[in-house]
């Protein structure tokens, strides 16, 4: 007998003519039985003359006599053919297997009265509710071969159901690629979690933004297949963000529960692991990037039994182990205890209150299971060096800890006074290697910041804030754009004559330019802040000593950082921005105060009905912005050791931070016309400017 078969691919070589002598035939009987089928050339990139076959004519009189069958050629030039054809074919599986059993018993009983050769009976040995009998008229696999290369659509599928195929998504994790069943961009019609009753045409994003999203529709998307940048997106921002919503023991019991549910449906293996495959690389991910969300110990427990119990499974084996590695970085942070935890769900009975079904209740908390002699000890993998941890199990984690501990010392030590030597060692270093250790600074600042420490930043109350330990790297980013600004200003107002001053206001201009071309917008924007001060805008004797061409390409620099129009040309440069990137921070920390403080949790007057996912879509921008910035760092930067002498002359002289000093020097320098001095002084002066 033969095995059960869900889809056929008939692949042939041009380069042999042998290879098609049975093809005919045989797709002629696969095609009378509705198995979704896809033709496939192979070695398309054949000269002309080499060639046995013309794979054109070929698919033209396999349209004539079998109908709509997709076709792809396949080349070196070509490489992602094959993967389209696999997921065209993927497609048409997954359609026939939902459909209707009314449909399956119309068209099983059409097949029967048309299907009468031996052959046909032995390639569908099916009975007929498996759903693979329908007519060859009704079914969806199969595409004009006019149309078969160039788009790979379904006439069952609208124009916004096409399969969009994106490289980057092709190559993923394991967890994707274990059972080779699923590419990455097949579409979410594919998805056994509900969402064949979207609407078409309609984006899942604008629909649970306008009216809100219970927690349940937001999971479901989560696990959906992504099929465009914002379900990528979307991803990311819900494991940022749930938090102010759900519980992370709470978002565990639902990827299981569903997880559970398609182990119980009577859908295809190849389809059923695929997806289930797809919800352990979400669930991969969110430990792997959020592990304090699981340090709570009833947690950190079940997840180590549903991953362990995940391991006698030969499918999901791998997927175990990479979810097994990430297990053991799991440790307590900021993110344990933070909004919605575990430790008050627990305390409030809410996790009595579980709606599991019983078979997906075993999976984290079975009775029976022998937790300790299953683990053999106290993680899953003792015997696994950290060298051979997978990247984001422990290249990032630890990468983020090792810039958190280098930041730790680039703070003020104001213990050499600012004289004449240190203008004249800060005017003798090249512009370029000043700009580097700026650069180099920020970016180690800049990399310790985890997105959540920006929200809790600007969610917390003072006193909540104090229990935060990593909420000190994110004052230190802004404690740092104050000191460059206040160097700027102390540097040049420390020497007397205007051709001096001019001559430090000039070198700061050049550094400005060059560290725009290296994208820091951070000390782009502080140095900025430092020309643009009070204390040296005014120095009109010093800036007429400027040379045009540096006036106007400050010009330039100005309108780039300039707040009109909400920073337009900022946000604009920085969306533009595809290479290594810091963040002018200010900027982007106002923008998720607003969106916080701006908008509510919850939509309606019951708290927890619906939750305002808008709001989170609005703070989401802004997290995925900075975690992709991140996730690009920079080279040639002097690695962690830095450019010593000019760390030194930024960071260890003794500078004026008071504003009124700061003032007063300035006007000793160039006194104005009438003389005046002091606050009223300087409030005049600040209209002029």
């Amino acid at each position: 007998m033969m095995p059960h078969v869900d889809g056929v691919v008939a692949l042939y070589d041009i380069q042999d003519k042998s290879s098609v002598e049975d093809l005919p035939e045989t797709l002629n009987a696969i095609t009378k039985t509705s198995i979704p089928t896809v033709l496939i050339a192979n070695k398309c990139d054949t000269p002309l003359a080499q060639r046995e076959i013309d794979p054109t004519s070929f698919e033209q009189a396999a349209k004539r006599n079998l109908g709509r069958v997709p076709s792809f050629q396949i080349s070196d030039s070509n490489p992602e053919g094959h993967k389209r054809g696999l997921v065209t074919l993927l497609n048409a599986i997954v359609q026939v297997s939902q459909a209707s059993p009314e449909e399956h018993q119309r068209s099983s009983s059409a097949h029967r009265r048309r299907a009468h050769s031996n052959a046909v009976r032995s390639l569908s040995p099916r009975i007929p509710s498996a759903g693979h009998s329908r007519a060859s008229s009704e079914h969806t696999g199969f595409v004009d071969l006019r149309h078969a290369r160039v788009d790979s659509s379904f006439p069952a599928y609208n124009q916004g159901d096409r399969l969009k195929v994106a490289d980057d998504q092709m190559v993923s994790s394991f967890l994707l690629e274990e059972s080779g069943s699923e590419p990455a961009t097949l579409s979410s019609r594919s998805s056994f979690s509900g969402d064949q009753d979207r609407v078409p045409g309609s984006s899942p994003s604008s629909i649970l933004a306008e009216s809100g999203a219970t927690f349940d529709e937001l999971v479901d998307r989560l696990l959906d297949q992504p099929t465009s940048k914002a379900d990528l997106k979307y991803t990311d921002i819900f494991l940022a963000l749930y938090r102010n919503f759900a519980a992370p023991g709470k978002l565990l019991e639902a990827i299981v529960q569903r997880f559970d549910a398609l182990e119980q449906n009577a859908s295809p293996m190849i389809a059923k692991s695929a997806s289930q495959l797809r919800y352990l690389h979400v669930l991969q991910k969110w430990v792997s990037g959020y592990p304090g969300d699981f340090a709570f110990p009833k947690t950190k427990r079940r997840l180590q039994t549903f991953a362990t119990k995940l391991s006698d499974s030969r499918i999901f084996a791998a997927a175990s182990r990479e979810i097994g590695l990430a297990i053991d970085m799991i440790a307590a942070d900021d993110d344990t205890d933070w909004a919605c935890n575990d430790k008050d769900r627990y305390a409030s009975g809410e996790f009595s209150r579980s709606s599991m079904s019983s078979t997906a209740s075993t999976l984290l908390d079975d009775p029976e299971f022998n937790f300790d002699s299953a683990l053999s000890g106290s993680t899953l993998y003792d015997d696994i060096p950290m060298d051979n941890l997978p990247k984001l199990a422990n290249q990032q984690l630890l990468y983020v800890e090792q810039a958190q501990r280098v930041a730790s010392g680039l703070h003020p030590i104001p213990r050499n006074p600012l004289t004449k030597i240190e203008w004249r060692n800060l005017m003798e270093k090249p512009d370029d290697l000043i700009v580097r250790e700026l650069t180099r600074m920020d970016w180690i600042m800049f990399s310790s910041i985890r997105p959540r420490d920006l929200v809790r930043h600007v969610s917390l109350s003072r006193e909540q804030k104090n229990g935060c330990r990593n909420l000190a790297h994110v004052n230190r980013m802004i404690e740092h754009f104050n000191q460059l600004a206040c160097w700027v200003a102390n540097y040049v107002l420390l020497r007397d004559k205007p051709k001096h001053r001019a001559l430090m206001l000039e070198k700061f201009m050049r550094i400005a330019r060059k560290l725009r071309e290296l994208n820091n917008y951070n000390a782009l924007g502080a140095i900025i802040a430092g020309v643009k001060s009070t204390s040296v805008h005014r120095l009109a004797q010093t800036r007429e000593l400027l040379p045009p061409h540096v006036g106007k390409d400050w010009l330039k620099l100005e309108i780039l950082m300039a707040p009109a129009r909400s920073h337009f040309a900022y946000r604009l440069a920085w969306e533009n921005s595809s290479t290594e990137r810091i963040p002018y921070l200010p900027l982007h920390r106002r923008d998720l105060a607003t969106a916080e403080e701006g908008n509510k949790t919850f939509i309606g007057d019951e708290k927890g009905v619906r939750i305002n996912w808008r709001k989170f879509e609005i703070m989401g921008d802004v997290i995925v912005s900075l975690q992709r910035a991140q996730g690009v760092p920079y080279k040639n930067l002097g690695g962690l050791a830095g450019n010593k002498e000019i760390k030194e002359l930024i960071l260890d002289v003794k500078l004026i931070k008071d504003e009124e000093e700061l003032y007063e020097r300035s006007v000793a320098c160039e006194p104005t016309a009438n003389a005046a001095s002091g606050s009223a002084a300087k409030f005049k002066e600040f209209f002029r400017r």
